[in-house]
């Protein structure tokens, strides 16, 4: 069943680990590719993408699993007059977005943390960007604020999967 969810989001499989099962019951990674971006994730994300309208945007992928939430986006250079830098592509986004937040570079990735309401819940996020040969990535870990401290050490691991092409 879950191997349906990257089938129906065109993911091609990279690799399925497993550590040996304990009473019945495994930890499982999975590591899949959408177009040009790898990222591995723990094999009890789901794919998050309900809406005919959020599956059509080429390059949007969201898995999810309790309450963390994982989420990318694809930008293709060919939007920017001239191609910026990382850091520039994340300013722009953080002010596209009108969040608070500023650029940081943690564990030599390029990223910036913000804050979002979703449903009265306060969420936090911290997303990262990534340059391929046509496109930059942003790829975004978050959960609720109340967790987000103990959970941002996982999500930069998380982030630090990721490869594009």
């Amino acid at each position: 069943k879950i191997l349906d969810l990257f089938t129906a989001a065109n993911a091609n499989i990279i690799t399925i680990n497993s550590i040996v099962p304990t009473n019945g019951t495994a930890v499982v990674t999975i590591s899949a590719e959408t177009m040009d971006l790898t990222i591995s994730l723990p094999g009890y994300f789901e794919n998050m993408v309900q809406n005919e309208t959020a599956a059509q945007i080429e390059g949007f992928f969201m898995y999810g699993y309790n309450e963390i939430i994982i989420t990318g986006v694809r930008d293709k250079y060919e939007l920017f007059d001239t191609v910026p830098t990382l850091e520039e592509y994340a300013n722009g986004l953080i002010e596209k977005s009108q969040v608070l937040s500023q650029v940081e570079i943690v564990d030599g990735l390029t990223t910036f943390t913000y804050r979002q309401l979703d449903n009265m819940e306060s969420y936090t996020y911290i997303s990262a960007v990534f340059a391929g040969t046509d496109a930059f990535w942003m790829v975004s870990a978050g959960c609720k604020t109340i967790n987000f401290d103990s959970a941002r050490d996982k999500f930069v691991e998380i982030l630090k999967t990721t490869q594009v092409a």
